[in-house]
């Protein structure tokens, strides 16, 4: 009796792979919204006149597409989703020159892709490149930049973990762990405190001693006796001046290198109005005008001994601006300080 043949396997526990997308050869593939960077799609035959791969993204492009999608809002206009967005995959194929450098090397390598173009892709009476081939091209150009984002992105491996030290060595054998990554900033930060609080207390010093200075000059021998000069003392601040910055070109700022005398000592006053504790930027050059611009926020008198008063206000925008004259329901204080020969003072006018 012969033997009945072998059933066929059962196909529980198998999956079949998807067939793999196979491009028609006459004419670009459609591509719908929703189908945007799911796969990649192979030009046809003939519509180029050299092969064209798009080139590596440099690390600047990478990391703006990382921090930065490369996506555009879908608003439906009709139908049961009206006045819904969607977050579409897309490249970008012009830009204007205010947009960030990663985008305009994007469009660079998308129009360098129509170069290299056959007549067949180009519209004969319009002489623009077919929608169809672009679309494509966006498409493919969209999945060669996640790719790329995902090999630079992707979990390095694991190096082999070195043998702990035996507890016989000594501890000062032992290699320093290096620090993680996440805490250099704080580090950073921390030396930039570091730095600003010694900037505070050299200021606060220099000050001290400025306005000791400015007492000997303006106290009399025939009015001052020993026992004063004993039991004359200077007063100690119990508050920090406010710091003086100047803006750099590249938009960052440092506190200023020499400032002026007579403004130090003007704003290292006890009673100061709120805008002038704080940090405040000083322009240069600083120049004396004839009156406040719109945007003044408080305003100061001073009145140095021999020379005409200066009202010195601060702006909205952070700045320090210097007058002649004020209104005088603008002025919130007035101090007299003593005589600095480099207060500024207008040009005279030629007759």
């Amino acid at each position: 009796m012969p033997l009945e043949p072998l059933p066929p396997p059962s196909p529980r526990g198998k999956t079949q792979s998807p067939p793999k997308h196979t491009c028609s050869t006459a004419e670009p593939c459609q591509i719908r919204l929703s189908d945007v960077g799911r796969c990649y799609h192979s030009f046809p035959k003939g519509s180029f006149k050299a092969r064209f791969i798009p080139p590596s993204a440099p690390r600047f492009v990478l990391k703006h597409l990382a921090a930065h999608p490369l996506t555009w809002t879908w608003t439906t206009k009709g139908g049961p989703n009206k006045d819904r967005s969607f977050q579409v995959p897309t490249i970008p194929i012009t830009c204007d020159k205010a947009a960030p450098r990663a985008i305009h090397w994007v469009v660079a390598v998308f129009h360098s892709f129509k170069a290299h173009l056959n007549p067949i892709a180009i519209d004969g009476e319009s002489g623009k490149v077919k929608s169809g081939w672009l679309r494509l091209y966006q498409n493919n150009l969209y999945v060669h930049l996640r790719g790329q984002m995902k090999e630079t992105t992707a979990p390095k491996r694991a190096h082999p973990t070195t043998p702990k030290p035996s507890p016989t060595t000594p501890p000062s054998a032992h290699p320093k762990p290096a620090p993680p990554q996440g805490n250099l900033l704080e580090t950073e930060l921390s030396k930039l405190r570091q730095e600003i609080a010694d900037l505070r207390d050299r200021f606060t010093n220099y000050i001290t001693s400025h306005e000791a200075c400015c007492a000997r000059r303006s106290d009399s021998p025939s009015e001052s006796s020993e026992e004063d000069h004993t039991t004359r003392a200077i007063p100690q601040r119990s508050h920090h001046p406010p710091v003086l910055l100047t803006l750099l070109p590249d938009g960052s700022s440092k506190p200023m290198a020499n400032p002026p005398t007579w403004l130090v000592s003007a704003l290292a006053q006890q009673e100061l109005p709120t805008t002038f504790r704080d940090s405040i930027f000083i322009p240069s050059p600083l120049t004396l005008n004839t009156s406040f611009p719109e945007g003044t926020l408080e305003v100061i008198k001073l009145k140095f001994d021999g020379a005409s008063p200066i009202f010195i206000g601060t702006h909205r925008d952070g700045d320090l601006r210097l007058s002649t004259s004020a209104p005088a329901s603008e002025v919130t204080t007035t101090y007299n300080l003593p005589h600095d020969p480099y207060v500024p003072t207008l040009p005279r006018r030629r007759k």
